[in-house]
Parts: C-alpha cells; sequence; structure tokens
C-alpha cells in the first residue's frame, strides 16, 4: 500500500485500460466480417456499454488542483526605543561605557560586547526600533503579496530589567503602537490578529480580573494602539477580557477560517492576581466560556478555526483547571447531545491551528494526551459528585454556554458580539452595554498550586513562591522527547490529541526569526493527491526565517529583500507530507527512532545557535 506522499500516476493503470483495448479490438474484427443481423445487435449493445462506461481519462485536465494559501506568525518583538548603539549589554543595551556595572554582572560570560545597528544576538536587551523597521521592510518588500493573514502573538513592550530605567506602562503602549504600524506598513490591507503577552502589561505577568481599573485602562490602552487590527463588532469583548475573535479568509464558496486571539495571561499561573478556572467569577473560566460559544458560532457559519496566544498551554505553564478546560475544548472532548435548534451538529469545528510565542524558541507539543483525565467532567458547584445522578456528558460551565443560561448567558448577551456580519455601528452600542455592566466582583479564590483544590487568598501575592519561575525547562528538549515518547506507547491513536506550535521570535534572545504556514484552501478532487484526504484549513508545512546580526551589523548598505533568510523548511528537513495529527506522530516517532534527526531537531529549536 502507498503511503502518503509516494508519487500516485494519473494516468490510467493497464488494467483500467484493457476493456477499451478489447471494446476497440472487436469492433475492428466485425468490420471484416459480414454485417450479419447479430453481428449488428452486438455492436449495438457494445456501443451502448461505451457509452454507459465512459473510457479512463488519459490526463488529469479536468481534476480540481489543490489550493495552497500562506500566512505569517510572528511574535515578541519586544521593541525598545531606550536601545542604544555603542551600549554595554549588561546596562540592557541603554548605557554606553563608562558606567557601573551590577552586581552579578559575569565579564567571562559576556565577553565585553557592545550593541550593533540592528541588536545583538544571545544578550539580555530587547529590539531596537531599527530591527522592527528592517523586519517591517523585509515582509513588504518579500511577503506582503503572498500573505493572506499575519498572526501577531503578544509581547511588543520591552523587558523591564532595567533599575535605572524602570518599564512604565506608556512605553509598554508605546513599543505596541510602534509594532502595530510596522506591521500595517509592511502587509498593506491583509488581516493582521494582535494579541495580548505577559509584557504588554505593567507589572508584567500581573492582570486583574475584568471590571478592575487597571485592567479596563489596560484593555482600553491596547484597544487604541492597535486598532483598526480588531473588528468593531469585537471592541466591547476585547474590553472586557482582553481577547476577541476575528475572521482571516473566506474561501469564496462559503466558509473560511477565523481566528481566536486568546488572553492566555488569566490562565497563566505567574498571574498571581487571578485564580484558577473553577469559581463562577473566574475571568479565566469566562473565557473558556467564549471559546466554546465562539467554536459553536463557528460551527454555525461553517468556517474553521485558529487558535492564537502569547504563553503555550501546558501543565507546567496553565493552572490546573484551566489546562483541563482548554485541553478539553481544544480537542473536541465535550460534544453537544444530540445538538439544539439552532441546527448544531454535536460536534464542535476542528481546530486546525494553536500558535503561541513567549519562550523564543522553535517547537512544537502536543496537547490533550492526557486523554482520561481531560474527559472527566466538573459537577455542578456545591453538588458532591457521588449525589450528581446526571448522564449529560457536559460540564456546568458548558452547559451554561451552550443553554445561554446563567452567568454566562449574560456575557453572550451583553458582552460577547453576537455576530460580526450584522451591522456594527453595534460598535457604539456594545460599548455602551458593556459601560451599563456592573463591575465584576474582585476574584476571590486561587488554586492550590499542587493540589488543584480552590482555596480562600489570604494575601495579595497567594501563589507567589510556586509561580516564581516559569522559564524553559534546563533542558527542554529532552522534555520534550519524553513526552513525545509517553504519547507514542499510550495512545497514539488518541482522538483527543491535538498540536500546538511555538514560533521564534523577533527579539534576538537567539536570532530575529518568523514562520511562514502553507494551509490548504481547498483540497483536490484527485484520490491519487496526497493532500485529496486532507480537509480545507490543514496546515501543509511551514518555512522559518532568521536574520543574521553578526553579518549584518557590519553592512553600510542593507539589502532589506535579503535581511532574512530561510533557515529550514520543515517538510524538507523531517519528510513531512503535511502538518497533520498523523504526520505529528510519524515526526515525533523519526525523532526517537534518529539520533542524528534528533541533534538536527535540538539545533534547530534554538535556530542553530547552539
Amino acid at each position: 500500500m502507498k503511503e502518503y506522499g509516494e508519487t500516485a500516476q494519473l494516468l490510467p493503470s493497464a488494467d483500467a485500460r484493457r476493456p477499451a483495448e478489447s471494446n476497440r479490438r472487436i469492433y475492428t474484427a466485425s468490420r471484416r466480417r459480414v454485417c450479419t443481423a447479430a453481428a449488428l445487435l452486438a455492436l449495438a449493445a457494445v456501443a451502448a456499454l461505451l457509452v454507459l462506461v465512459p473510457l479512463p481519462l488519459a490526463s488529469s485536465a479536468s481534476a480540481r488542483p489543490a489550493r495552497v494559501g500562506r500566512f505569517l506568525h510572528i511574535t515578541d518583538l519586544h521593541v525598545d526605543p531606550a536601545y542604544l548603539e555603542g551600549a554595554t549589554t549588561y546596562s540592557q543595551c541603554h548605557r554606553r561605557p563608562p558606567h557601573i556595572a551590577p552586581p552579578d554582572y559575569d565579564p567571562a560570560k559576556d565577553g565585553h560586547r557592545r550593541t550593533g545597528r540592528f541588536g545583538i544576538p544571545q544578550a539580555k536587551c530587547d529590539s531596537p526600533v531599527a530591527l522592527v523597521n528592517a523586519t517591517a521592510e523585509h515582509l513588504r518588500r518579500e511577503w506582503a503579496p503572498r500573505l493572506d493573514f499575519a498572526v501577531w502573538t503578544g509581547d511588543s513592550g520591552r523587558h523591564d530589567g532595567d533599575a535605572e530605567q524602570p518599564r512604565t506602562f506608556a512605553q509598554i503602549v508605546e513599543g505596541n503602537v510602534i509594532a502595530a504600524g510596522a506591521l500595517q506598513r509592511a502587509l498593506g490591507g491583509i488581516p493582521i490578529v494582535p494579541n495580548i503577552g505577559n509584557n504588554d502589561i505593567s507589572p508584567h505577568n500581573e492582570l486583574a480580573a475584568p471590571g478592575h481599573k487597571r485592567a479596563r485602562m489596560t484593555f482600553k490602552a491596547l484597544a487604541k494602539a492597535w486598532r483598526p487590527l480588531i473588528p468593531d463588532a469585537q471592541l466591547a469583548t476585547f474590553r472586557y477580557g482582553g481577547y476577541f475573535a476575528k475572521d482571516v479568509v473566506d474561501y469564496g464558496a462559503g466558509g473560511g477560517i477565523t481566528a481566536l486571539s486568546l488572553n492566555t495571561i488569566y490562565w497563566y499561573r505567574a498571574n498571581a492576581k487571578v485564580g484558577g478556572c473553577r469559581a463562577k467569577d473566574s475571568p479565566g473560566l469566562a473565557q473558556l466560556a467564549w471559546m466554546r460559544y465562539q467554536l459553536r458560532r463557528a460551527r454555525r457559519r461553517g468556517r474553521d478555526v485558529i487558535l492564537l496566544g502569547h504563553v503555550l498551554p501546558s501543565r507546567l505553564n496553565y493552572r490546573p483547571s484551566c489546562y483541563h478546560g482548554y485541553a478539553r475544548t481544544v480537542t473536541q472532548v465535550a460534544p453537544i447531545p444530540g445538538g439544539n435548534a439552532t441546527g448544531d451538529s454535536d460536534e464542535l469545528p476542528a481546530v486546525h491551528a494553536q500558535l503561541f510565542g513567549h519562550s523564543n524558541v522553535d517547537v512544537w507539543a502536543f496537547v490533550g494526551q492526557e486523554a482520561q483525565w481531560i474527559s472527566s467532567r466538573t459537577p455542578l458547584p456545591g453538588i458532591d459528585p457521588a449525589e450528581d445522578e446526571s448522564t449529560d456528558p457536559r460540564t456546568w460551565w458548558e452547559r451554561e454556554v451552550d443553554e445561554e443560561s446563567g452567568r454566562f448567558g449574560k456575557l453572550i448577551r451583553n458582552v460577547w458580539s453576537a455576530d460580526p456580519d450584522e451591522a456594527s455601528d453595534a460598535s457604539a452600542q456594545a460599548e455602551q452595554r458593556w459601560e451599563d455592566m456592573a463591575d465584576d466582583p474582585p476574584v476571590r479564590f486561587a488554586e492550590a498550586p499542587d493540589t488543584g483544590h480552590v482555596v480562600p487568598i489570604v494575601a495579595a501575592h497567594p501563589v507567589a513562591n510556586a509561580t516564581a519561575s516559569f522559564g524553559l525547562p534546563s533542558d527542554f528538549v529532552e522534555a520534550l522527547l519524553k513526552e513525545f515518547k509517553r504519547v507514542l506507547i499510550q495512545d497514539p491513536q488518541n482522538p483527543r490529541l491535538g498540536v500546538t506550535t511555538i514560533s521564534p521570535s523577533i527579539i534576538p534572545k537567539y536570532l530575529p526569526a518568523f514562520r511562514v504556514f502553507k494551509y490548504l484552501k481547498e483540497s483536490p478532487s484527485a484520490p491519487s493527491h496526497k493532500w485529496w484526504h486532507l480537509p480545507r484549513g490543514t496546515l501543509l508545512d511551514y518555512d522559518v526565517f532568521t536574520a543574521p546580526l553578526a553579518k549584518l551589523n557590519k553592512q553600510a548598505a542593507v539589502d532589506f529583500s535579503r535581511f532574512f533568510g530561510r533557515l529550514y523548511r520543515a517538510s524538507e528537513v523531517y519528510g513531512l507530507d503535511d502538518l497533520s495529527i498523523d504526520s505529528y506522530l510519524k515526526w515525533a516517532e523519526r525523532l526517537l527512532s534518529s539520533k542524528s534527526l534528533r541533534k538536527k531537531f535540538r539545533s534547530l529549536t534554538y535556530l542553530g545557535t547552539q
């Protein structure tokens, strides 16, 4: 049996051609005989068969070809207007010598390096405006005409690591204004979907629940910095919770792709301002409910979905109940029993991509591998699980969303915009409806970090000790490979399995980089085509592009069309036909069985710098 990816012949096989050749021989022989009545009847029968059974085509000219689209994933620009060329790295690239080095400065590690025009790789410095402008100019020259849309997954504000120049919220907003303006100039009129990162808020990692003064101020300022990138009909939703939906592709014959921009800070363990996703007034739970609501709307509208956020969903990064809810929702483990009056089927639409940033590396991971755990449901608050005799597979909050009742029904009616296709001078009305809502009460619950139980908050930062550090594990790649092995051993046929991807960043933690994905806009009609079995919206491949800063900083005249060069293409390095779940499972299996491929994977994770 041929596997997907093997070249298949479009011409008919020898066996398929034999009936036609046989018919032609009969017809030729008949002409040479005396045409008796019986022979004429036989020929008539043969002719009828030839009409009813058409000959195989000798070419595929009439077959519909695959239609492929492209989109950009760019993340973590960390724009720093205070960056100074020729400054020292130990001053966060803000001051030229002489100046006093910090107490923990180690010259053996730093090598007394000085900053260049476009930044400096592998240093604790952010992106100069020159790097952001060069990236934008490269995208304008090389990619703008070839892209359908772009996703921009947060962290455009600089880090707050310079004690002599503390970061202000105004500087965070300035970084977002610079980044948004550069991307809009570069990409013209294609849809761009922005996203909020943990360094787009102040203090970083700390975001209070919707309705609190600082949360309102943050969302209002970012909405202004990003306009017109947020649809008018979604402004009220964004100004409520920092998330929104945006249609980015229309297939032409109905359907398309909708992007959901998620506020992962409400699920992030490091955010001590909110708790987990169990309490009814949890902003993380409200976002899960909104995500389910949007998936149901996408099903009704015949649209595919991609998700984008800043912090990768994992048990390490998210609070347990929030990760449980996220994995359960995106891997379609909560079907709607029997559908409902609006015509919903009993399945949520497939999520074709889950795109994240934050970690600066170039990797992917499985989500939903805890199939038995995430399929368990949470009973209604106050009900003993042993006494809950309901056979409904949905959790209490899923029922509220599906039935548009309770607290989430109120949000649906008052904040979560009904339909972006409706007239949305609705923007002003939606704005008014949001302003009329009573402030959400402060969140009074947080999860104990180890057990996942709900405990009262008694201090300003109840989980500070448990969330002090959320960096990458000491051997990030080795941890990923162990997870791949666990998935392949335990349940490779798990229907709840999904894949999340982290794209590398513009900030030169390693090297400035971005990804360009290919996806299927229309499936081919020929069964012999390697993508024939794939649904529209499936990711097919990606390229990673990097900028060699050490070389570029030495050039007096820079060719911006060649500022970034292709580092690798996934299909070429790993032998993939597409980026479906089956292909990722094959990818994981190949990594585990090949030492040289694991070495390559480790190198590319850090963009060839390690």
